[in-house]
């Protein structure tokens, strides 16, 4: 049974795994770094623990980790501490948390301004300037010349990521607003992410990406932020395009969110023709039973292991169990990667994880069912 942590593995899990500290696994380090204006230091560090970990953990499949920096940022996007833990970057406003490894965007233009300034946003997502495909082809030059082809060696699939939904953006709870108030150019804002997503997911696939993660969250623990009829509407069509884009590309497609998807659980999974889920959320009422039998012949399912109560809090006999059931409920018939519900976070027990692994291997022989 394949085992992969499609959204990472942060300290200090990452840390003990690596037997040094890890700069990929930690967003203090990374900032501290940053502030200090040693940019190098931080690609260097990202592209190594991303390998490293890989192959140490012998994870069956990789993130394409992008080189933060292929050269120092302008003074002007560069981040400048202004507060305790609170720093600039461009007109965002960022926290970051150090009890939880969080960094939050507390505030922005389009926060301050409103619809004047995410109007003038989606006019800047709606033009295709040669000097970002120019850079992103450069990026991912960059990433196969000193991470890629390690991976190929390896002979795992790669994937990437594109996403859809501004959460995490200090103006995400405007922008639900606007589905109401604004729909025509909320819908501008789709379709030109759409655009370039497509852009972006081209040149991943041609330099080795063998599936491809529709990021977004768009639940939460009590049912998806919009409406039913608001995420057929809006959002459905730009991931069944993308979906049919890879698909013409022989490229496998998992959407993934947090929460609880069962009002819209059809078209997130079926209707749009994605071929995987990440981020099963039993604490959200995703039920990895029911998810299978309904869906099983269908879709492949990567994670089972609750990463909110059992991987931080539970015992290595609970951690056991949970990954026990995991495999027993989703593996059978194959359509499984085992993983975490969402990553290897940093409020997360070493000790489960590993217990987690050594579970996995024990029962994770496809041939016993």
């Amino acid at each position: 049974m394949p085992i992969f942590e499609s959204l990472g593995v942060e300290s200090p899990t990452a840390d003990i795994v690596l037997g040094r500290p890890s700069i990929l696994g930690s967003v203090e380090r990374m900032l501290r770094l940053e502030l200090e204006g040693k940019f190098d230091e931080v690609t260097e560090g990202v592209l190594k623990d991303a390998f490293d970990l890989t192959v140490k953990l012998k994870f069956d499949a990789a993130n394409i980790t992008l080189p933060p920096y292929m050269k120092p940022p302008p003074p002007e996007s560069r981040p400048r501490l202004i507060g305790d833990w609170v720093y600039t970057v461009g007109d965002t406003v960022h926290r970051f948390i150090p009890e939880s490894g969080v960094t939050l965007e507390v505030d922005s233009k389009i926060k301050r301004r409103g619809i004047p300034a995410f109007e003038e946003y989606v006019r800047e997502l709606e033009q295709k300037r040669d000097v970002d495909v120019e850079e992103a082809h450069e990026a991912f030059e960059d990433y196969y010349r000193r991470l890629g082809r390690l991976y190929h060696a390896l002979e795992i699939p790669t994937c990437s990521a594109a996403g859809h939904i501004p959460m995490g953006s200090s103006w995400f709870y405007m922008f639900l607003t606007w589905f109401y108030t604004h729909p025509e150019l909320v819908k501008r804002f789709f379709e030109a992410n759409t655009r370039r997503n497509l852009e972006w997911m081209k040149m991943a696939v041609d330099y080795g990406a063998e599936f491809m993660i529709l990021h977004g969250d768009i639940a939460c623990t009590q049912g998806p932020f919009i409406s039913p009829k608001h995420y057929r509407e809006f959002i459905f069509p730009e991931i069944r395009e993308e979906v049919q884009f890879l698909h013409k590309r022989g490229i496998f497609a998992f959407n993934t969110s947090d929460g609880n998807l069962w009002p819209i659980i059809d078209d997130y999974l079926i209707n749009c023709g994605v071929d995987g889920m990440m981020e099963i959320q039993k604490t959200a009422g995703m039920d990895s039973r029911r998810l299978k039998e309904r869906f099983g012949d269908q879709i492949c399912f990567n994670g089972g292991v609750d990463c909110s109560l059992i991987l931080p809090f539970g015992s290595k006999e609970d951690v056991t169990r949970e990954t026990a059931k995991a495999v027993e409920t989703l593996s059978p018939g194959g359509g499984h990667i085992l993983g975490s519900s969402h990553d290897i976070h940093q409020g997360v027990k070493p000790e489960n994880f590993f217990t987690m692994l050594e579970t996995a291997k024990r029962h994770g022989d496809y041939t016993r069912h």
